[in-house]
């Protein structure tokens, strides 16, 4: 059995493509990516997939365990056999007699219909998918042997039922779930049953990454400090700052026009990633929609209602197509981030960027992005896979990832589900058919006209360097102590952001005659921009600062240098406490409390009770904490697992502290 995680991609390293087309030495690595050690001695991986493959039919898994195999029959280590005239029948086929049955075009007049709806399957698929199940299952039993020592597992053929077992790991596994993200999820997935488009849990992703895109713009326009880091963060990711092969630096840093662009990149970006998710989040709404309408007629073994084919149809492409964004931005700022720079060099022909060293495998895995070809060969989803693989188990590598370029593989990361979830769809070839190309472009111009309007008039020259640099106009002292001096400094920050962005809306007013939150105003919620007040002095005496300056040169000159000597450490005495005495009211007895007494102290009988788990104990303490007891937990990432354990809340994304409620 393979160590590690994605043991095809390391199989795809280690041999030639010689090797690896006319007889691969690592079959079972490209077959069963999924059987290997690192994911399945994971608490309950090995649980999970026991459950779901013994307690669910065959063709439950077909269309899954097909995918599987995609990076290897593209790279050509599996070529799955052909047979023509023939159609397999995988779905909805529920019988060992009739699972996998062939059936003859000639025979039959519908067979060749049923492959081309995905109901069939051509026959060479269909034996490979048999012998990944074949093969699945026969680890499974040896599992099953080994855990049941005790018992004989000989009879299995009487037939499976459905019903039988139902309470058993999934409940336990989801209460020790300790991470419910995007990222666990994705990793469990080849274990547990495919939800066929799970719509309810990523439409809870989505509208929290299209939540994430509006914050971004409301603190690009209200927070100075904000608007500077993410300024700084663009213009150390573009192809410029790479030296040439000569070690010189590009002629248009010291130019206007490279913050020009820069500037530019920042904005548009922003808005186009709001405008981008929007849509989404609304294709997605109208999914679940019609999902529940036609809610009785989906079946892996008949036709999905025209309405919604479409919508899917049109959901796909619109996938394909905003995936090609932040992808692009990938592909120009990856080279150019700091800590893989000095990887890199320019040259003006035939390539921008060249490489300059060897190539380790992180930066071989993060040029794969930068391909488009690579891209739709690998699948998204299998490079996303694995490249958070990396992140996750080598420190190393993950130091050597920007924040920015993390924050694009966040954004990647999850479209590359949204794919992986349309590709679990059955009959999952029917989008081919259900429209042609050039219907669902005419249909997502439609769609997306509003923001092709937006970004003509970004595609403008903004000239936006004369408001927005130098950088350090944006100097935000908020972290220091507010006094006048500080207070001016923060208007004067933001001062020059209302600056920046009155520009911008001008800009738009020449080219539309509307502002920017005018011309978008559909999917955008006005809020009220925070700004600092002037400075009012404190009611009460102003201490002069001569009298402060005296007090601590008085209290310097006290202090020896070498120390306490014992002459002082002896004569040393505590200050004596001076009580204020009470003017106004009657004054209350001083009362001590110790331990014991607040330990003896009873509760009246009357008061209510309530019984809560040791978990739910926890939180309630801390919430409402008692001084006296010292064992309760800290608050931090202890009080985040109690509320994700409980219910209470789920983590969305925990590389970036992204929750949702629970409930």
């Amino acid at each position: 059995m393979p160590a590690n995680h994605r043991p095809d991609f390391e199989a795809f390293r280690r041999e030639s493509p010689e090797q690896r087309r006319s007889d691969t030495s690592f079959y079972d690595s490209y077959l069963l990516p999924s059987i290997n050690q690192e994911d399945l001695i994971r608490p309950n991986t090995l649980l999970l997939f026991l459950e779901s493959r013994c307690q669910n039919y065959p063709d439950t898994f077909a269309n899954a365990d097909f995918n599987s195999t995609h990076f290897a029959i593209v790279a050509g280590a599996i070529v799955p056999s052909y047979l023509s005239e023939y159609t397999m029948l995988l779905l909805g086929q529920t019988t060992p007699s009739t699972y996998g049955r062939l059936i003859s075009w000639d025979d039959d007049e519908d067979a060749f219909d049923m492959m081309s709806r995905g109901v069939g399957i051509q026959p060479g698929e269909g034996l490979l998918t048999l012998e990944i199940q074949q093969r699945k299952l026969q680890f499974i039993r040896a599992c099953v042997e080994i855990i049941l020592q005790d018992l004989p597992v000989t009879d299995l053929s009487s037939p499976l039922d459905p019903e039988h077992g139902k309470q058993s790991i999934v409940s336990i596994v989801h209460e020790d779930s300790e991470w419910p993200s995007l990222t666990k999820e994705t990793l469990e997935a080849p274990y547990r049953k495919p939800d066929q488009f799970d719509f309810g849990r990523l439409q809870s992703f989505v509208q929290a990454k299209r939540a994430e895109a509006e914050d971004h713009i409301w603190f690009l326009r209200e927070d100075p400090a904000y608007f500077k880091d993410t300024v700084y963060d663009w213009s150390e990711h573009r192809q410029e700052k790479i030296l040439t092969i000569n070690g010189k630096a590009h002629p248009v840093l010291r130019q206007n026009v490279f913050w020009d662009r820069v500037l530019g990149n920042v904005v548009v970006n922003a808005y186009t990633d709001l405008l981008g998710w929007d849509r989404i989040s609304q294709d997605v709404a109208d999914l679940v929609i019609l999902r529940k309408k036609y809610s009785d007629q989906l079946s892996p073994t008949s036709t999905m209602p025209k309405e919604f084919e479409e919508a899917l149809c049109h959901f796909s492409y619109l996938l394909e197509q905003s995936i090609k964004g932040p992808l692009g931005n990938f592909q120009a700022g990856m080279p150019a981030s700091p800590p893989l720079r000095a990887h890199y060099v320019r040259e003006p022909h035939p390539d921008p960027v060249i490489m300059r060293v060897n190539k380790d495998y992180l930066i071989w895995l993060l040029e794969q992005f930068t391909h488009k070809d690579q891209v739709f060969l690998c699948g998204l989803e299998n490079l996303v896979d694995e490249l958070e693989r990396i992140l996750r188990s080598d420190v190393r590598s993950r130091e050597r990832v920007s924040g920015w370029t993390a924050r694009l593989i966040s954004e990647l990361s999850l479209m590359a589900e949204l794919k992986r979830q349309v590709g679990l769809l059955s009959p999952g070839s029917t989008m081919t058919v259900a429209l042609s190309l050039e219907d669902q472009k005419e249909e997502f111009s439609k769609r997306m006209s509003f923001m092709k309007r937006t970004f003509s008039v970004f595609q403008k020259d903004m000239a936006l360097s004369s408001v927005g640099t130098p950088l350090r106009r944006f100097n935000y002292p908020a972290e220091k102590p507010q006094n006048k001096n500080t207070t001016r400094l923060l208007q004067e920050a933001e001062r020059s952001l209302d600056n920046f962005w009155a520009k911008v809306d001008k800009h738009f007013v020449k080219h539309s005659g509307e502002t920017l939150h005018q011309m978008i105003s559909e999917v955008f919620q006005e809020r009220v921009i925070k700004r600092t007040p002037d400075w009012v002095e404190p009611e009460g005496t102003t201490i002069s600062h001569d009298s402060i300056t005296k007090e601590i040169t008085a209290e310097l000159t006290s202090v020896s240098l070498g120390g306490l000597s014992e002459n002082t450490v002896d004569s040393w005495k505590p200050p004596a406490v001076t009580i204020k005495p009470k003017t106004r009211g009657i004054a209350a007895t001083a009362t001590s409390y110790s331990t014991t007494d607040l330990e003896e102290t009873t509760v009246d009988d009357n008061t209510p009770k309530f019984t809560v788990s040791k978990r739910g104990f926890k939180v309630f303490s801390t919430l409402f904490h008692v001084k006296v007891n010292e064992s309760l937990p800290a608050w931090g990432a202890t009080m985040v697992r109690i509320l994700v354990s409980d219910g209470v809340c789920r983590v969305l994304d925990p590389e970036i502290g992204r929750f949702s409620l629970g409930l």
